[in-house]
């Protein structure tokens, strides 16, 4: 009997949970869809607080996915919360089987990417929607528009490095032409330095060669002077001493010379009287 009533009370017991279990779900289902409701009533108004609504929706048994797109869409509202977006995005993608919704989900998650200026990501996430759904028409545009703004992005790289490469060369070349001014500037302080060197050095070998010609001549001007003092001692010393009273050797031939001059004269006086025919006492004058 104890037996049996134990056995009754569990049998009981557990319809009981069951029943409580169903009651809970569904509470928590209502509940979850009364915020899904009021977000999306927040949402179109453009009030504050429909991705915490969305964020309580999510606990849905089967509205959870449109929850959680909902709430990305809400936060793609905020350039700041693109992050969180993706990641509400990526949990209505999960294992649902609405081909719509997955490509639209892809196709704001590429949006939040194009934000973010990560055109790369941007690109596959909009070639995923399509892939889910081919006639996503907004997909595609927005697929073409960030293939443009990569191309485009592309080319303004391959600019600025072309820009940076010229940049580089122009400078590269106007160190070479720095380089090069400042080489030849050394080439001709260098070749001033050799000329001014040169100079002096010739300068100095002139005043030298100048000096030893100075030199020389001084010498052979004293030597000619010594040779004529000696020449002059010698003559002096050759000459005889004359004795006080007697005549000297000049003196003496002076005095021939006048002696044979008068001798002259009287020869000729007497030619002259001869000639006349008269006889005259000739005397001499000396």
């Amino acid at each position: 009997m104890n037996k049996q009533n134990s056995l009754l009370a569990s049998i009981f017991a557990f319809v009981f949970l069951a029943i409580a279990g169903i009651s809970l779900g569904q509470q928590r289902d209502y509940d979850a869809k009364a915020s899904i409701i009021e977000g999306i009533q927040r949402f179109e108004q453009g009030t504050t607080g429909s991705d915490s609504l969305f964020a309580l929706g999510e606990s849905h048994s089967e509205l959870g996915q449109i929850a959680a797109y909902n709430r990305g869409r809400a936060l793609l509202e905020s350039a700041e919360k693109a992050g969180e977006a993706r990641q509400a995005f990526q949990r209505a993608i999960k294992d649902n089987s609405d081909p719509g919704m997955t490509s639209d989900a892809w196709h704001n998650i590429g949006n939040s990417l194009l934000m973010e200026q990560d055109l790369e990501n941007a690109i596959e996430a909009y070639k995923s929607a399509l892939r889910a759904n081919p006639t996503n028409e907004a997909a595609r545009y927005n697929l073409s528009y960030a293939l443009r703004m990569l191309n485009n992005e592309q080319d303004q790289q391959q600019d600025q490095q072309q820009g940076q490469q010229q940049d580089q060369q122009q400078d590269q070349q106007q160190d070479q032409q720095q380089d090069q001014q400042q080489d030849q500037q050394q080439d001709q302080q260098q070749d001033q330095q050799q000329d001014q060197q040169q100079d002096q050095q010739q300068d100095q070998q002139d005043q030298q060669q100048d000096q030893q010609q100075q030199d020389q001549q001084d010498q052979q001007d004293q030597q000619q002077q010594d040779q004529q003092q000696e020449q002059q001692q010698e003559q002096q010393q050759s000459q005889p001493e004359q004795v006080e009273g007697q005549i000297s050797k000049e003196d003496m031939e002076r005095i021939l010379e006048s002696l044979e001059r008068g001798e002259e004269e009287v020869q000729a006086k007497l030619m002259r009287a001869k000639s006349q025919g008269k006889k005259k006492k000739i005397e001499k004058d000396w």
